[in-house]
């Protein structure tokens, strides 16, 4: 995911804050720290205590952090069960809306879906359900101390319990609208199951941003607009995956490859991207794949430069590949999520090709062609 920077490692999945996280989390601070508006008995806020401004703030930071640790433990039960059912997660990324596990890739017709899904808001109700009990005893004291207490065990609960049953609605990208998309599977098939539950997605969006706008309520349209969009391209995601079917990624890359020498100069690699016409190389010392380079990493070296700056000083040493058993939908989730034009294809140690963006849209545009012949054909009949 774009602008995300790595913070560490949970179970061996790279745990990522997205920059709207950091916007995010003083919003959260500032509401706690200063809210004093109290909620079925829970006191969202240290507003009303009288303490001075510096404490309230620190106190909102201290539980917009812990909430935060919750959204990671919600994402981290959703991660634990994929890997345990054949999914490849790429890492967790807290963002503006809480949390994402990133799927890289999923085995055929997403198994045990459904628990994946659910295991997630359960995990948020487990923990608000746990704090409920703590909450109650805290309030039951006497003394600033204990009130501070009660104030923050209340927060964790009732957003955690929030959290969990907001999770649950029925719509994409809403963990709820996987749950619905498994019950449907069963009955109708995968893509089928899928369609309806990114139609009922987008119609709880609709329903949500029409209250939005009856209410004056902008946070309501706002995310009624982030469900709308998460079910559009979770349908996009599905109907890809389909259009893509059965093919390899060596059935589709390009082989043999050009390549370069970490040695060449960028001059040299510009005229070779003239008469070859690509827009990347892999570049090779060797028979050792030691980077890739593009003609974006060559454009950043200024023109007087270009004749003395070898490829080696500003290619890409870290270059990710796949094998030719590799599925075709795998390597496009892959090249989607890293936002990346081509991923080199490399077989026992060797590069066998080459696999780009363009290459995997062409191929989505033929099988598109063909679906729509076929029903064109059946339709015809």
């Amino acid at each position: 995911m774009r602008a995300s920077l790595q913070i560490g490692r949970l179970l061996g999945i790279p745990i990522k804050i997205h920059i709207s996280f950091l916007l995010i989390l003083p919003l959260f601070a500032l509401s706690f720290a200063f809210a004093n508006a109290t909620l079925l008995g829970f006191i969202l806020g240290y507003g009303g205590l009288p303490i001075d401004t510096i404490s309230k703030l620190i106190l909102g930071l201290v539980a917009a952090m812990l909430f935060f640790v919750a959204v990671l433990l919600h994402e981290l039960a959703h991660s634990y069960v994929a890997i345990r059912n054949g999914y490849k997660i790429s890492g967790i990324t807290l963002f503006l809306f809480g949390g994402v596990s990133e799927i890289e890739s999923q085995p055929k017709e997403a198994p045990g879906e459904a628990f994946m899904a659910f295991v997630g808001p359960a995990t948020s109700f487990a923990i608000g359900l746990a704090f409920f009990p703590l909450w109650l005893l805290l309030d039951s004291l006497s003394g600033l101390v204990w009130e501070i207490a009660a104030i923050t065990a209340g927060l964790i609960s009732f957003y955690n319990i929030l959290l969990g049953g907001f999770n649950i609605i029925p719509a994409f990208p809403m963990d709820g609208g996987r749950v619905l998309r498994s019950v449907l599977a069963r009955r109708m098939g995968f893509t089928r199951a899928t369609r309806v539950a990114v139609q009922v997605g987008k119609l709880m969006a609709v329903a949500m941003a029409i209250l939005g706008f009856l209410f004056f309520n902008p946070w309501l349209i706002f995310i009624a607009l982030f469900i709308y969009i998460g079910a559009g391209e979770e349908e996009r995601g599905t109907l890809v995956a389909q259009a893509l079917e059965g093919l390899t990624v060596g059935q589709i890359m390009t082989a043999p490859v050009s390549t370069v020498s970490p040695r060449d100069s960028i001059a040299d690699l510009l005229r070779r991207m003239m008469t070859e016409k690509h827009m990347g190389y892999p570049v090779v010392d060797g028979e050792r794949l030691v980077g890739i380079i593009t003609l974006q990493d060559a454009q950043k070296v200024p023109a007087d430069q270009q004749s003395v700056v070898s490829v080696g000083s500003v290619m890409t040493p870290d270059v990710l590949t796949v094998s030719p058993d590799t599925p075709a939908s795998e390597a496009i989730q892959v090249v989607s999520s890293n936002r990346i034009g081509r991923l080199v294809v490399m077989d026992q140690g060797r590069i066998a090709g080459i696999v780009s963006r363009s290459d995997l849209i062409h191929i989505l545009e033929v099988r598109a062609a063909e679906q729509r012949a076929a029903c064109r054909g059946s339709s015809g009949t």
